[in-house]
């Protein structure tokens, strides 16, 4: 037809395959102008190039193709935005995930001996309020926070969590969050014991920073015994990037 450019010169103006252009037909995101009824072969019209080219674009940024659809079929411009800033947020939320990974490996690099004081601390049985839940490991960080937020506080002591041995083994399982109590009525006596302690300064993506060498050295000396591991959040908010996280390991001497 007249005015219709063939899918091969359509891909030199988009720097689009044709394999990618066909895939895209297929999927409903970018339907030809024409389609030859005999042939089968597409045509595009010149009022595309700018929908093509988005295209593109949005997927140098990585947004997947379900998102683009719903983008260039938003019936107005506050569904689209609504869109573009999701897919946005999502790509500022990896850059700080990157960073981070950045971040600890360049302090691995600058200090290979990952060198942490460590303490020993006898723990007698503590008086508690607690939520238990059967969970993956990565979603211990998204249940501390809804624990904590859950558990009243008499301001006997700051939030802890028990972690026992198959969540780091197996990916997965019963984590307890607990507030030590004085004044309230606990749910729960947290069972006491001997601990290895080293203090964590960071984030809490950072924590394998502080238990490699608190695991190595109870190791070298061969104080570890079985048992669910404990952290302590020494700061109210948990989301701080310098936060101060005591790591406790169960030990036997």
């Amino acid at each position: 037809m007249p005015g219709t450019i063939p899918i091969g010169e359509f891909a030199k103006m988009t720097h689009l395959t044709v394999k990618a252009l066909r895939h895209y037909h297929r999927l409903g995101l970018l339907a030809p102008g024409h389609v030859d009824p005999r042939t089968g072969l597409r045509g595009y019209d010149p009022g595309q190039v700018r929908a093509a080219r988005t295209i593109r674009r949005l997927r140098e940024l990585d947004m997947p193709l379900a998102d683009i659809k719903a983008l260039l079929g938003a019936p107005g411009a506050l569904d689209r935005d609504r869109v573009l800033l999701t897919h946005l947020t999502r790509l500022e939320d990896e850059l700080d995930r990157t960073r981070v990974a950045i971040a600890g490996l360049r302090r691995l690099l600058e200090d290979p001996a990952g060198e942490t004081p460590v303490r020993y601390r006898d723990v007698p049985d503590t008086p508690a309020v607690a939520i238990t839940r059967h969970i993956e490991r990565t979603n211990v960080g998204q249940f501390c926070a809804e624990a904590f937020a859950a558990l009243p506080d008499d301001g006997t002591g700051p939030l802890a969590a028990l972690f026992p041995e198959e969540l780091f083994t197996e990916g997965e399982g019963e984590v307890t969050a607990f507030r030590p109590v004085t004044q309230l009525e606990p749910t729960l006596l947290v069972p006491g014991g001997e601990f290895a302690v080293a203090v964590h300064r960071g984030r809490y993506e950072d924590l394998d920073e502080t238990y490699g060498p608190l695991g190595t050295h109870i190791t070298a000396l061969g104080l570890g015994t079985p048992g669910p591991l404990r952290e302590i959040y020494l700061d109210p908010h948990l989301d701080v990037a310098d936060q101060r996280t005591e790591v406790c390991w169960p030990i036997t001497r």
